[in-house]
């Protein structure tokens, strides 16, 4: 007579993760060894929370919390000259500005040392000639973000992409920099604007009336898809505004202001 083999139940410990245990016994007579546990552990889902960031903070990565400023009108009623690093300027004398009112764009202001402001809008600008920059003794504007700046750099919201804006701590800024300073010449408060070098093409391989910058050239397709087209909206919003804007490059694509030569320009 065959006996009952009696079966011990499995205990498992209270803190290690929960077990079903499921035992298959063999038939009388067959090898021990056909009788297999198989345990299946349940497993555990994880759920990762985003991370909060706090109100009103900044969310560019590195980035420090952004002062912004404002732009007074200290020009108030005056004529601006805003030069651009178009080609076209390759022979002109710049020392005919010294008694203007000047905004140069980027590195025009090696040219145009004593200008009245400095902008621009890509903060690399700044990563490349910091040291010329700091020593400019003019004002200093950009929408482009750096944890480098000084005090003496005034950093302004970025508007709308067309248009003009009106808050002087914003400035439209239509893709490219010469867009972006004639916003900036309205709240200086200009009464007319002159444009220099705002060719908008690359001719014979040159961008620039300089040696231009360490990045690629900007090319005529993008002259043509994205600068030119933003253009009349600014021009537009100034003409309602009574403010006259000319460009003093009669070849340059840039159609919406009056074109005028540069003899003209300076006599305005």
């Amino acid at each position: 007579m065959q006996r009952r083999r009696s079966l011990r139940k499995i205990k498992t410990p209270a803190n290690s993760p929960s077990l079903k245990t499921k035992v298959v016994r063999s038939r009388i007579g067959e090898p021990r060894d056909d009788v297999t546990i198989s345990r299946r552990i349940k497993s555990t889902k994880t759920r990762i929370e985003p991370t909060k960031m706090p109100r009103n903070k900044t969310r560019t990565l590195g980035m420090p919390n952004i002062k912004f400023g404002k732009v007074d009108p200290v020009f108030r009623g005056e004529t601006i000259y805003i030069v651009g690093g178009g080609p076209s300027l390759k022979s002109f004398d710049f020392d005919s500005l010294k008694l203007k009112k000047t905004i140069a764009i980027n590195k025009a202001f090696y040219s145009v040392p004593f200008a009245s402001v400095l902008y621009w809008t890509d903060s690399r600008v700044y990563n490349w000639y910091q040291n010329d920059i700091d020593n400019f003794n003019g004002l200093k504007f950009t929408i482009g973000r750096n944890r480098n700046y000084n005090d003496s750099v005034t950093v302004l919201r970025k508007g709308n992409k067309f248009g003009l804006e009106e808050n002087s701590d914003a400035i439209a800024h239509g893709n490219n920099s010469g867009y972006a300073a004639i916003n900036l010449a309205y709240h200086l408060g200009a009464s007319k604007i002159v444009l220099l070098g705002f060719d908008m093409v690359t001719n014979d391989h040159e961008s620039h009336f300089h040696d231009g910058y360490p990045t690629r050239k900007t090319k005529n397709s993008t002259y043509q898809i994205q600068f030119i087209p933003a253009f009349p909206h600014i021009a537009s919003a100034l003409k309602n505004k009574k403010i006259k804007v000319y460009n003093t490059n009669p070849k340059s694509l840039l159609d919406c202001f009056p074109k005028i030569t540069l003899d003209q320009g300076l006599k305005l």
